[in-house]
């Protein structure tokens, strides 16, 4: 019986370590994937058009500018060394695994596809903004396999973790810098201007590739009624209802606060709904970045 059990734990160790590789092949596939695409960015919007958008990347092709036989990749991976030094004593190889292989292939990537990506050197403003769209996907697409292009996020995060500064201020501080520096060194102005407009635009799609596009609203709903309510949006609407136990400000009554998440679609329907129930109730609708469980996406499709 001992030894039975012995060879299930052998075998279960076994199947979770296979697991556990398919899992890490499909990741690094998808790191993969994601810095190609952030690579075809830089070398054919970024680079040519001297845009700067923050990071290791604007520092690199700065340093570009006078020292053109060092490749950008390269500059950026000697950068990112003695931060993941740093960072593998702070949190460890583990955490640091997607940060190391997305940082290498991004960068080594820039510098193998740069000789067969054509650099368009357009109108800067078009460069900037499909640029800034295109890296930005790049980069969501290696989030999402849980990687990370490295360079300056992870310096804020070892600035934070010493000096207690906030992630979101440093990150700030450090791409204002690298990119008013830009402008001085390219000695233009509107490489500065255009090098946020690519900031902007990378960032808001990293956040688009993350999340995906929703277009689900959260209704609240404060009614003296809630009950009939709460039935008509089951019954006619077919959504799921929550009810939040509410207190009124003014009134010091308890209350039931009735929060419901629909499809942009139905929100004049449910609208309608309330209205004809309780034509005094108080009714809140809010954007969503993301909804996730029945009836909208389920957890295998957002992961």
């Amino acid at each position: 019986m001992h030894l039975f059990g012995h060879t299930l734990k052998i075998k279960n160790r076994i199947h979770s370590n296979k697991e556990n590789l398919k899992t890490v092949l499909f990741n690094t596939f998808g790191i993969l994937l994601g810095s190609v695409v952030y690579a075809v960015a830089i070398d054919m919007f970024i680079e040519p058009n001297h845009i700067a958008p923050g990071g290791f990347i604007g520092i690199a092709i700065i340093a570009n500018h006078y020292i053109s036989d060092v490749k950008i990749g390269a500059m950026i991976i000697v950068m990112n060394i003695p931060l993941i030094i740093l960072g593998l004593k702070r949190i460890g190889w583990h955490f640091l695994y997607g940060t190391v292989i997305g940082t290498i292939l991004s960068s080594i990537l820039i510098d193998i596809l740069a000789p067969f990506i054509p650099p368009l050197h357009t109108d800067l403003i078009l460069a900037s903004i499909y640029g800034g769209f295109l890296m930005g996907i790049g980069i969501g697409i290696v989030f999402r396999f849980f990687g990370s292009t490295g360079g300056t996020d992870l310096l804020a995060q070892l600035i934070y973790d010493y000096t207690g500064m906030p992630f979101s201020q440093s990150m700030m501080i450090i791409d204002v810098l690298i990119i008013i520096a830009a402008g001085v060194v390219f000695h233009n102005i509107n490489i500065s201007l255009y090098s946020i407009i690519t900031e902007l635009i990378g960032n808001k799609t990293i956040d688009i590739v993350q999340s995906g596009f929703t277009f689900s609203k959260a209704v609240y709903i404060i009614s003296e009624n809630p009950k009939p309510i709460k039935e008509a949006i089951l019954n006619e609407i077919v959504r799921g209802v929550t009810e939040i136990d509410a207190k009124g400000g003014y009134t010091g009554k308890d209350k039931k606060m009735l929060l419901v998440v629909v499809p942009h679609t139905q929100i004049s329907k449910i609208k309608k709904v309330v209205r004809d129930v309780d034509p005094d109730s108080f009714i809140i609708i809010g954007e969503l970045a993301e909804v996730i469980g029945s009836g909208f996406k389920s957890m295998k499709e957002r992961i």
